[in-house]
């Protein structure tokens, strides 16, 4: 019993050739330097606590996490994340004491950048 018929076979050619038919994917959006650098540092390092909300931490991306604080401005979230935060548990350079001011203040920026 043959199961590959030609009618089968010109069904299965034309399904592998149109399945790359489909609309291409929109790219992603480009990042300016300074937040590609941040987002590099936020994967690296602050991801550990920003990505599951551990000790208080306000979880990457959630509005209502960073609702309260993004009034309090760029600097003082710089602030806190350079020197760190006792009240949230939030260590120096997110336990990192190798990062740059600069390295931080891009990696907070990226993550504000995400909810704003």
């Amino acid at each position: 019993m043959n199961y590959l018929t030609p009618a089968r076979a010109f069904l299965i050619v034309l399904g592998l050739s149109l399945a790359g038919c489909s609309e291409p994917e929109e790219p992603a959006p480009t990042l300016a330097p300074e937040l590609a650098a941040g987002k590099a540092v936020v994967d690296k390092t602050c991801i550990a606590c920003h990505g599951q909300g551990l000790n208080g931490a306000p979880i990457l991306g959630n509005k209502k996490m960073w609702g309260k604080r993004l009034p309090q401005g760029e600097d003082v979230l710089v602030s806190h994340a350079i020197n760190g935060f006792a009240m949230e548990m939030m260590p120096p350079k997110g336990g990192n004491p190798d990062l740059t001011d600069t390295e931080v203040r891009n990696a907070v920026r990226y993550m504000m950048s995400l909810v704003q």
